[in-house]
């Protein structure tokens, strides 16, 4: 395997804060901050992101009541984080971007999910920005991203029309699951192509499924992310009624086939999301610790107790170091010149299943451990619960996805399909 590995930090989902947090003081010169945030360092390298998440989390916690009432980051939480650089992690490194590797974006969207399961998710959905951001044409990119800090959401279900016309596509349509679009600069949507009234085909035999940046000014929100939990999302649904014109320039094929020329994080379309299972793996670790001092408190110490919680501490941390796993040897194979396999792209798509299942475990556990004070709304473990179960329900979480990993092993004849490399 080449040896032209981008150098991932030691930092790990479970750690990421304590570690951070001990290297960074407000003393420190090089910092900045909002007027009213932690103080942060410019995010212009991995190392000073994954420093930054630290630093959020005081605030992150103190500002969990007001995300989850107003059903979006507040702009306190907003600005902080913009600043802190975690909306950022995703651009390529070819136009100036930090590039992370996929080990370090699951570790800060893990360490926030950790204090709260709705600024996690944003940073999950969010990141993808850059993904999308790196597919555009140079004049494109400079026109919609004058900087970085340029916060992208977007929804591909279900999926919008574009007509086909001169210089562009007329687009509408309804979307759901517009997660972070409050936030957004940009708005991404997924549409099926026409030409006429025929679709448009691709090489492939398949309608052109293109990711389109919307006009904002065409969007009309629909305002109705009222939900079990993960409320802080914003995934509000939206509308364009009136045909709206997008350039060619400003959409990208969202089916397209793997590209190993192409910017490491953009080999594969599947990758963009890799980073949001650090939601899954935050929740189970809040889950785990909030029981722990539930535990802890009342002094439990009986041996069904323990061997409960410690069946739990197991989940969780055999599901993050499952998923970090995956996600180091991935970018072994992104950051060199080697080819990421269809069983390497579904074992990226396998692990939130697999961390998903391991959560549902948690669930139970901690439930029983926590015996019935849960279902009081004062209760600190009701909300971890319902962001649980709302995390749940995305299709990313679901076994079905276990099954093509292992058809893509099965169909592979050669090398050692079994097992991740």
């Amino acid at each position: 395997m080449s040896t032209t590995v981008k150098p991932a930090s030691s930092t790990t989902p479970s750690t990421a804060g304590a570690d951070a947090a001990r290297s960074c003081t407000s003393a420190d010169p090089a910092r900045s901050s909002t007027a009213d945030g932690p103080a942060l360092l410019p995010p212009t390298s991995a190392d000073a992101v994954l420093a930054n998440t630290a630093a959020l989390l005081p605030l992150i916690a103190e500002e969990a009541d007001g995300i989850e009432a107003a059903a979006r980051l507040t702009p306190r939480a907003e600005r902080a984080m913009r600043a802190a650089g975690v909306f950022e992690m995703g651009f390529p490194a070819s136009r100036g971007g930090l590039e992370m590797t996929l080990e370090q974006q699951v570790a800060v969207v893990a360490t926030i999910a950790a204090v709260d399961a709705s600024a996690g998710w944003n940073v999950g959905v969010l990141n993808a920005g850059g993904y999308y951001a790196g597919r555009l044409e140079q004049g494109a990119y400079d026109q919609l991203y004058p900087t970085r800090d340029m916060p992208t959401s977007g929804s591909f279900h279900p999926r919008g029309r574009a007509q086909r016309v001169d210089g562009g596509y007329l687009v509408s349509g309804h979307w759901d699951w517009g997660s972070g679009s409050y936030t957004a600069e940009h708005i991404v949507g997924g549409a099926l192509v026409f030409d006429g009234e025929q679709p448009l085909l691709g090489a492939d035999g398949k309608q052109v499924h293109l990711g389109m940046w919307l006009p904002r000014e065409a969007i009309e929100p629909a305002h109705n992310w009222q939900t079990l939990g993960v409320r802080g999302s914003g995934s509000t649904s939206f509308d364009i009624r009136t045909p709206a014109f997008v350039p060619t320039s400003h959409a990208f094929d969202r089916e397209a086939p793997y590209r190993h020329e192409a910017d490491p994080l953009n080999r594969s379309v599947k990758i963009c999301h890799f980073a949001l299972t650090g939601v899954v793996l935050g929740i189970a670790r809040h889950l785990l610790t909030t029981t722990g001092r539930l535990v802890r408190a009342r002094g439990s110490r009986d041996t069904a107790t323990v061997e409960m919680l410690g069946e739990a501490m197991g989940e969780v941390d055999f599901a993050e170091a499952g998923v970090r796993e995956i996600a180091r040897r991935t970018d072994e194979i992104i950051f060199s010149d080697t080819v990421l396999t269809e069983v390497d792209e579904a074992r990226m798509t396998a692990a939130n299943a697999v961390a998903a299942s391991a959560l549902r475990r948690v669930i139970t556990a901690t439930t029983e451990l926590a015996s019935a004070r849960y279902v009081m709304d004062a209760d600190p473990l009701q909300r971890i619960l319902r962001d649980a179960l709302s995390a749940l329900a995305h299709a990313g979480t679901r076994r079905k996805h276990l099954g093509p990993m292992a058809q893509a092993a099965l169909a592979q004849s050669s090398g050692h399909p079994w097992t991740a490399r």
